[in-house]
Order: structure tokens, then C-alpha cells, then sequence
């Protein structure tokens, strides 16, 4: 009898997608020197391949938690320019955003129960570990219109539009619950501009076109509202929402009187 050797493994098997901490010299990933001499630094980002081939990186900042602006890479060009650091993943990213995310647990659960002031310093708590955490940022931001403290919600309203992790397609509902929110405060513009940047993110959702005709026509806007209102329609003629809204609209063009529809 022949022994069979054994099988090699197939090209096209499943490659595992890359999520770790890496080094890389500094010069680097800067792309720079200083005073004509290159960095000796090296720096630790955390690496994580969302889609295969491609990369997303972002440094870890004093406390190990990955923070600031994301870079997109190569998969080839990670694994040459970057050194894998297991131990500092294991030992320090992991544990440290663990904790975070059971504090921000704690944070929606206060907030859900309308304990409004101690969810608001659980938010803050997470913000001061991870400065522009997103779902913490839009957290503190919905505690705060909870409390219908429109200046305070402003200024976060305004930190989550410099933050470019935010517009990433995962966080679109996180737009969509924080314009509705500012619709019901009357902050009509500010919650268009919630809608518009969730819009970009997904062209596809009924909801989130409802929501922007309701905001529209909460500012007299009708005719826009109406044409909003069709997208919505377009994409789903079975939608309760917005046939409701539609009808409503024409027995206001009529004069006669039908109740508005819901808010969301």
C-alpha cells in the first residue's frame, strides 16, 4: 500500500482577518522627520481588517484605547511595515475596553431609566478614558436633550460632527435617534444635519427619509417634505409610516382635518 502524503493547504482556504495591536517606527507612519533626522518612537496602533485586504488602523492613545483619526491600509503593507505586539493586545487593549464597555453599559442603562445626572457622569467617565468614543459622545448628547439642555446638547451635536470615526455605516442609527430627539426640541436644522450625515451613510433606509419630510415639514417646508416623503415611498410603497404621513399631507392640501402622524 502507497501512504497518501498529506494535502498541503488549499490557496483559496479562509484567511483569518487581522485584529491586533501592531508597532511601527514612527518616521513611518508620520511620514516625516524631525530636524532632518528620522523618529526613533515606535508607536502602537490597533488594527483590525473589516474587509478583506484592507486595514483599519488607529493609534492607542496613553491608555491603550484606540483613539483619534482611522487609516485604512493594505493587508500586505501592515504585514511588512508593522510588528504584531500580542502581549500589549492581551495584556492592555483587551482588559481596558472591556471596562470601558461595561462603563458605558452602566451609562445606557441610567439613561434608559431616566437617571439622567448619573448617566451623565457615567458618560463622562468613558470620555475621560477614550476621549471621542462615539457611542459615549451620542450617549452624553441624548442625556442631555432627555434634560431638554439644548446649549449642552449643541456643544456635543458639534464635537460628534469633528469626530471622523462617527460617520461610519454602523453609527447610522445612532444619527437617526439623535435627530429625532432634536426634532422634538424644535432644533429642526440641527437634527437635518444629523439626518443628511446618516443619509450618506445609508441611501436605503425609509425611516431615516420619513424622519427628514417630518422635519421639513415641521418647518413649513411642505413642498420639500412631500418630495422627501415620495423617496421614502419609492423605496418601500408598503410603508405604514409613511402612507399615513402621505395621506395626511393631501387632507391638509384638501383643508379637511386628519391627525398628524407619530413623530417616528
Amino acid at each position: 500500500m502507497v501512504e497518501t502524503p498529506p494535502r498541503s493547504p488549499s490557496r483559496d482556504a479562509p484567511v483569518k482577518p487581522i485584529k491586533g495591536v501592531f508597532s511601527v517606527d514612527a518616521a513611518r507612519f508620520l511620514g516625516r522627520k524631525v530636524g532632518g533626522r528620522a523618529l526613533s518612537q515606535r508607536l502602537f496602533v490597533f488594527a483590525e481588517e473589516r474587509e478583506p485586504g484592507r486595514v483599519t488602523i488607529q493609534r492607542l492613545n496613553r491608555v491603550f484605547i484606540p483613539s483619534g483619526p482611522t487609516r485604512i491600509i493594505p493587508r500586505e503593507r501592515l504585514l511588512a511595515d508593522y510588528l504584531p505586539e500580542p502581549s500589549i493586545y492581551l495584556n492592555k487593549v483587551v482588559p481596558v475596553m472591556r471596562r470601558v464597555e461595561e462603563d458605558l453599559a452602566t451609562a445606557d442603562k441610567h439613561r434608559l431609566r431616566q437617571e439622567l445626572f448619573s448617566a451623565e457622569l457615567a458618560y463622562q467617565n468613558v470620555l475621560r478614558q477614550s476621549e471621542d468614543h462615539v457611542r459615549a459622545t451620542f450617549g452624553l448628547g441624548l442625556t442631555y436633550l432627555d434634560r431638554q439642555e439644548k446649549q449642552n446638547a449643541d456643544i456635543v451635536f458639534r464635537k460628534i460632527m469633528r469626530i471622523e470615526a462617527a460617520f461610519a455605516p454602523e453609527h447610522k442609527h445612532l444619527f437617526n435617534n439623535f435627530g429625532i430627539q432634536m426634532r422634538k426640541l424644535g432644533m429642526y436644522d440641527e437634527a437635518m444635519s444629523y439626518y443628511i450625515r446618516a443619509y450618506r451613510l445609508c441611501k436605503t433606509d425609509e425611516h431615516l427619509l420619513y424622519n427628514m419630510a417630518r422635519t421639513l415639514y415641521e418647518k413649513g417646508r411642505i413642498k420639500s417634505s412631500r418630495v422627501m416623503l415620495g423617496q421614502a415611498m419609492r423605496l418601500n410603497p408598503d410603508f405604514p409610516e409613511g402612507r399615513a404621513f402621505l395621506e395626511f399631507l393631501d387632507a391638509k392640501k384638501r383643508g379637511d382635518a386628519l391627525p398628524e402622524p407619530p413623530l417616528e
